[in-house]
């Protein structure tokens, strides 16, 4: 194993992603975030003011230091202000309450802008990974304050150096320059350095994030399949890329650390042989104590050190923020505009109907019709398009092109706020949250529910018993994810919820797939009352599924094959025969 591998940093997609962002990190950051102005500048004129009780103590310094004390005078002095020091320095967390409250502001703007995204935009990137983003990146936005308030602590820190230099020492000019020429060259190099460090770093994280969260969210299936040393192996691989990661970024580090310590030891020998030099030359005299030429390097030291932290906090901030920036950058999905539904009833149609998912086309020049207050079946072999024509109807994805209309009405026309409002959902894998049942089945739900019409849909969705059996009744807590409730109590909540929704098409995803006899036939009472009145599209992978089919419509590589009645359709479709007869 080569160890020059671990210090080697593969931009790839990273430096993609650098170019696309780059110019763009600070504006795009904190557009529409509150910054606390007020908070920063107390804790900037804190940090100035820390910095000017230091200026005033370098005579007080170097009496103690070289022992030319006459009274007592400079040593209370020295502790006095050592003491007002370190107020200072606890008074500075008003300006890391400020720091606070612009991470805090960042993280709201980045989920609210990912909630706010099209349903494409996460096909680029696992949710565990946006996660990262809220969780992690968030917290580099601060930075760049931190940094102002350091440059503000330098000016005060060069000023001080004209009260450190030995009065007649005119090489002490010459050090400052060397200083400020050294430092700019170190922060040169060091930024570069450490903004990829850190993007690298961010990238590793976001994917060891996403994937623990895939595997956590798993972990019955992965121990059902005895699957754990896949699971590990697979861990192991990403925490060692983490590893290097973290390898590259100390390499970064450590070339900083190096480049600073090389500058101190050039100061100091400056400064040593400034002084060796003008001795020598009669600019000062020989009496002049040797320690004073010492102080003035420390505060040359004490200069270049603040200098030095800028490079991380800009680094930090341009390489941590990339991602969110880049997400910032993302179009979100536009809710509001178009016009409402004139008449939100008829039949569904969709007219040449095309899309992919990133360069897979599903369904080409799609042509089909969903009879208003029917049942249609949605059938086919797997991957023929059945989940992603129902997504393109509730318009969870935009076609690619073609139309869906509802009547007469394109839906490109209507808003999709509007056109939502008509559709509710019930899937294989219902959506539930961590809250009571109260909670899940008024997720959603955007008027006042009264008491009577939720039970009347607790009633209706045959889930009066689970509800009774359960402690707290509709206030119980049902866990993450659903997790207190079996797969059919599941199911019922989710059908309980569509009932509240009161839409008038409804969406069945293979609604009792997956479910034992008696546990369907509770669903299926459910459903029934759900069903009542709607126009359902019920996508199906079995016969029993579409028994109660008015229409079907078989799908076959993201065309139509055939469309009609069942009897229709078993005298006509070889596919839809041999699925009647496996049923």
């Amino acid at each position: 194993m080569k160890i020059s591998q671990y210090f080697t940093y593969d931009a790839g997609t990273d430096r993609a992603e650098e170019i696309r962002v780059r110019g763009r990190v600070l504006k795009s950051l904190y557009k529409k975030v509150r910054i606390p102005w007020l908070l920063i500048i107390i804790g900037a004129i804190l940090a100035v003011f820390n910095g000017i009780v230091i200026l005033t103590q370098y005579e007080n310094y170097q009496a103690i230091f070289t022992g030319a004390l006459t009274d007592l005078s400079p040593l209370w002095q020295y502790l006095i202000a050592s003491f007002v020091q370190y107020l200072l320095i606890f008074a500075s967390v008003l300006a890391d309450v400020a720091f606070v409250t612009i991470v805090t502001g960042v993280r709201k703007k980045m989920w609210r802008k990912m909630v706010r995204l099209p349903l494409k935009s996460f096909e680029k990137e696992t949710s565990g990974g946006m996660l990262s983003r809220v969780t992690s990146d968030a917290e580099y936005a601060s930075k760049p304050f931190a940094a102002a308030i350091a440059v503000l602590q330098i000016l005060l820190y060069i000023l001080s150096l004209s009260a450190a230099a030995p009065k007649d020492m005119p090489q002490a000019l010459g050090f400052l320059i060397v200083t400020v020429i050294l430092a700019v060259a170190s922060i040169i190099v060091s930024v570069k350095i450490c903004s990829r460090a850190t993007t690298y770093v961010q990238s590793r994280i976001s994917k060891l994030t996403a994937h623990y969260s895939e595997q956590l969210g798993n972990i019955k299936f992965v121990k059902a399949s005895n699957a754990e040393e896949k699971a590990i192996a697979r861990s192991f691989d990403l925490i060692e890329k983490r590893y290097k990661a973290a390898l590259y970024n100390a390499f970064a580090t450590g070339l900083q650390t190096l480049a600073n310590n090389f500058t101190y030891i050039i100061i100091y020998s400056c400064a040593f042989l400034g002084g060796i030099l003008a001795i020598r030359a009669g600019a000062i005299s020989d009496t002049t104590p040797i320690s004073a030429v010492y102080a003035f390097g420390m505060a040359l030291e004490l200069t270049l050190v603040a200098i030095m932290t800028l490079p991380s906090y800009f680094a930090a901030t341009v390489g941590g923020s990339k991602k969110l920036v880049s997400i910032f950058a993302e179009q979100e999905e536009d809710t509001e505009s178009g016009s409402d539904l004139k008449d939100a009833a008829g039949e569904l149609r969709v007219e040449d109907l095309s899309f992919a998912y990133a360069d897979r086309e599903v369904l080409h020049g799609l042509d089909a019709v969903i009879p208003q207050g029917k049942v249609t079946a949605l059938v086919g072999p797997n991957g023929s398009g059945k989940s992603t024509l129902a997504r393109l109807l509730d318009r969870l994805y935009p076609a690619d092109s073609g139309n869906v209309l509802l009547g007469s009405e394109k839906a490109a026309d209507v808003s999709l706020k509007a056109w939502r409002e008509q559709f509710a959902v019930v899937s294989q894998s219902p959506a539930l949250f961590s809250g009571t049942l109260r909670d899940n089945i008024c997720y959603g739900i955007r008027r006042e529910v009264s008491e009577e019409e939720l039970s009347r849909a607790v009633r209706l969705a045959n889930l009066d018993e689970v509800v009774a059996s359960h402690e707290g009744g509709l206030d119980y807590e049902i866990g993450l994810k659903g997790q207190g409730l079996s797969g059919g109590e599941q199911q019922r909540v989710a059908i309980a919820r569509a009932l509240l929704r009161d839409a008038k098409y409804l969406i069945l995803d293979e609604a009792t797939a997956n479910l034992d006899l008696k546990t369907e036939e509770a669903v299926k009472k459910g459903l029934a009352s759900l069903m009542q009145g709607r126009t359902v599209i019920e996508i199906a992978h079995n016969a029993s599924a579409i028994r109660d089919a008015d229409h079907v419509i078989v799908l076959d590589d993201g065309h139509v094959a055939a469309s009609g009645t069942p009897a229709e359709l078993e005298q006509s479709n070889a596919f839809f025969r041999q699925l009647v007869r496996e049923g």
